[in-house]
């Protein structure tokens, strides 16, 4: 049986690539040997975001970011100069961890084995028994090692090589066209959550890239509010395809109206449920009844806008069946009870949200790893999913 008439159709304003139309393989969700090819050609070639500056805002102050895919622990770190750096987090001498706590301030990073002691701009500053090294040891030559970083209206991204192919501007593209007018530096982070689920991160990653799910797996917190008579499938409004990454808008039930919390709330500030107001940065193709926009950062990067608000998501591969996912949620900087009352609401209605995206992630893992299935089968309302793995499968081909 082949389709029938769509009874909402969505927008595609940038080129759609050649990706196929066909079910998409179960191994790549599953298999250890893809996520060691993912590692080496994927995550040690792409810019990965690790940050917002002013989680490091002050001289002195350091953040330790762990990225279990790479196998690093590095240390962000603010100069005195106030330069943003990043280095790994290894003593030259002997390999030990120089930062053992996971964020402070600090003149600098004293090893806890032999004393050795680094400026914050990474400099060797004391190398304790000097006199005993062999001769033509060079102490300018053993500062922290750095890595590679570069910052985009706020965002810290780091790069596993030390000269990329690309810089972060170029590697963002049209996705940072699109985002550059959204004032993030207006937004306070007012939440964050993390989980450690056992499925493969395209698994996870793949969860918040549509918004077909929406009807069932968000029918307590979120009632009809994604799919209505017009639109009974959730399809997006449109799609923006921005090289590896995609920009996918969520359409809104214009006759959704939220609990009576939610439309008290609203009245003092945006939520999430609530705000539909035009705000720069967002709904790009200015489509109807319009709710956010998901925006995909490839590999493994999201930031979901709104009016007045803004959510991150990063998926972190641990292995072929573990992920480590974090979300940071923004809000508009409150400027009185009201508004911070609209903050809560938005925090704890998208907690309850993806409290309900996760209870299909593991089974899902569980599942594909019975190997019943060979491939699965995906509607055009997912098209993110099959982008998403179309761009891996050329990455691993290059």
């Amino acid at each position: 049986m082949g389709a029938t008439e769509q009874p909402f159709i969505t927008k595609y304003p940038t080129a759609v690539p050649v990706m196929g139309d066909g079910p998409l393989p179960v191994a790549p969700y599953i298999s250890r040997e893809f996520f060691e090819r993912e590692r080496e050609k994927v995550f040690k070639r792409a810019w990965l975001e690790v940050a917002r500056a002013e989680d490091i805002p002050n001289p002195g102050d350091y953040r330790v970011v762990d990225i279990e895919v790479l196998g690093w622990s590095l240390i962000l770190t603010r100069g005195e100069d106030g330069q943003l750096r990043a280095f790994h987090n290894i003593c030259t001498h002997r390999g030990n961890k120089v930062a053992q706590h996971k964020s402070g301030n600090a003149r600098g990073f004293t090893c806890g084995f032999h004393g050795w002691v680094f400026g914050n701009d990474g400099e060797l500053k004391h190398m304790a028994g000097e006199e005993y090294f062999p001769p033509g040891t060079d102490r300018c030559k053993l500062g922290l090692k750095p890595v590679t970083l570069d910052t985009w209206n706020g965002f810290v991204f780091i790069h596993p090589q030390t000269e990329p192919a690309q810089g972060l501007r170029d590697f963002l593209g049209g996705m940072a066209d699109q985002l550059d007018p959204f004032p993030f530096d207006r937004c306070t982070r007012i939440a964050r959550y993390e989980a450690t689920p056992r499925a493969n991160w395209k698994v996870v990653l793949d969860a918040f890239q549509e918004a077909f799910h929406a009807i069932m797996v968000h029918r307590a917190s979120l009632p009809q509010s994604a799919a209505a008579a017009p639109n009974p499938s959730a399809a997006l409004t449109s799609v923006r395809f921005h090289g590896p990454h995609r920009s996918l808008s969520a359409w809104a039930n214009p006759d959704y109206r939220p609990p009576e919390v939610g439309m008290i709330v609203g009245k003092y500030g945006p939520t999430f449920a609530t705000a539909k107001d035009q705000f720069p940065g967002i709904n790009p193709n200015r489509d109807e009844n319009w709710w956010f926009d998901i925006n995909v950062v490839f590999p493994n990067f999201f930031c979901d806008t709104g009016p007045g608000w803004y959510f991150t998501y990063n998926f972190w591969p641990i292995s072929e069946n573990r992920t480590r996912w974090t979300m940071d949620i923004y809000q508009l900087k409150a400027e009185h009870a009201g508004g911070l009352l609209a903050q809560e609401h938005t925090k704890i209605l998208l907690r309850d949200a993806v409290l309900e995206d996760f209870s299909t992630l593991e089974a899902t893992q569980q599942m594909m790893e019975t190997g019943v299935l060979k491939h699965i089968t995906i509607s055009e309302l997912e098209i993110a999913l099959r982008h998403q793995m179309h761009i891996i499968n050329q990455w691993l081909a290059a």
